[in-house]
C-alpha cells in the first residue's frame, strides 16, 4: 500500500503521536467497556489511513 500524502517529517510524526495517543485511550476505555473501545480503535485507524492516503487534505483557498 502506497501512501501519497504531502505531509512532511514533523506532521507525519505529530500525526502518528496522536494516534498512539488515541489508541492509547481506547484501549484504557476498552478495559471497562470493549463495545467503545473498539469503536475508537477502529474510528482512530480509519482516520489515520485517510490522512496518509491522502484523501483527507486541507486545500488551500
Amino acid at each position: 500500500m502506497k501512501f501519497k500524502n504531502k505531509l512532511n517529517r514533523a506532521q507525519l510524526s505529530a500525526v502518528t503521536l496522536c494516534l498512539g495517543t488515541s489508541l492509547g485511550m481506547s484501549i484504557f476505555v476498552g478495559s471497562s467497556s470493549p463495545f467503545i473501545g473498539l469503536m475508537l480503535g477502529t474510528i482512530t485507524v480509519g482516520v489515520y489511513v485517510i490522512i496518509l492516503s491522502g484523501k483527507w487534505s486541507a486545500k488551500n483557498t
